[in-house]
């Protein structure tokens, strides 16, 4: 490279740079625009529709525990009343085919304008489709007392590949490994949950109002960590770029059962974080 071309890919990188990233802004305000309107088919035309009409033809939902086929759920489902919900953030992997939503819900046994009877916490993962359109690949809840509205937040890649593709099926396996050896090796770890949790992770339990940042996070996984309880990791859900990798699986032991999602980011070269994890049990 002569020094000619050196300065001008220094002149050029950070626009190089700032357009990547605007358009990273880009499609994830499409996530967030396709979550609301998600939202808004639930209120205009039922729940049971909006379901039908968003979830991708391979998205999963959690039936008694165990992750089941949602198109095939949602059609069998005799659902009666309204969801309504509200995304409280949004993050986008750098290769923009993968992104995931959390927020708010509440249900509404009749009309969406009928007071709440039931609150809690929401993941959607969101994965691009071949014609652009964004579809739900999987769907997970719990219910908690009622939450203060949030204003959405928005998230993106610290960490870029030098290529932002062909890293799915690696950053699949290093993540479902590391999330079956994370619960596992707190048993004996002295320091078990705080190198693995990013500083604004989310925690999401069943009756507990959501704990936000790793302090916390940490403080609460410390407190109510049961060595008897196995998670037990189903599937690995990866961007193209293997910087954004969801894991879902079951939970049993000590007479209990539930599910799981966790969602690991890659903040820096095989360094990975847990951002959000939902546990129904």
């Amino acid at each position: 490279m002569t020094l000619k071309n050196i300065f001008l890919f220094i002149c050029l990188f950070p626009s190089m740079i700032f357009a990547q990233d605007a358009k990273q802004k880009d499609a994830l305000q499409e996530v967030i625009k396709t979550e609301k309107a998600f939202a808004q088919t639930s209120i205009d035309k039922g729940t049971k529709k909006a379901f039908g009409e968003f979830l991708s033809k391979e998205s999963i939902v959690f039936n008694k525990n165990m992750p089941v086929d949602g198109l095939d759920y949602w059609q069998k489902n005799d659902f009666k009343g309204v969801i309504t919900w509200q995304p409280t953030l949004a993050e986008i992997s750098g290769s923009m085919d993968l992104a995931y939503t959390v927020g708010n819900w509440q249900f509404h046994t009749e009309l969406a304008t009928d007071k709440p009877v039931t609150f809690g916490s929401f993941i959607t993962l969101w994965k691009k489709q071949t014609d652009n359109s964004w579809k739900v690949a999987l769907d997970a809840g719990i219910s908690h007392p009622e939450t203060i509205a949030e204003n959405i937040a928005e998230l993106y890649p610290t960490f870029k590949p030098m290529e932002l593709k062909n890293q799915l099926v690696l950053a699949e396996r290093m993540v479902f490994m590391n999330d079956h050896f994370y619960w596992k090796n707190a048993k004996s770890s002295l320091n078990p949950f705080e190198p693995h949790l990013a500083q604004n992770v989310r925690i999401y339990r069943k009756n507990q109002k959501p704990i936000i940042g790793k302090e916390l996070g940490k403080a609460f996984l410390k407190k109510t960590y049961d060595k008897n309880i196995v998670y037990t990791g189903l599937k690995a859900i990866a961007s193209n770029a293997g910087d954004l990798v969801c894991v879902y699986g079951v939970i049993s032991g000590a007479g209990k059962s539930g599910n799981y999602v966790r969602i690991w980011k890659q903040e820096a070269k095989d360094s990975w974080k847990i951002v959000v994890e939902m546990v129904d049990m």
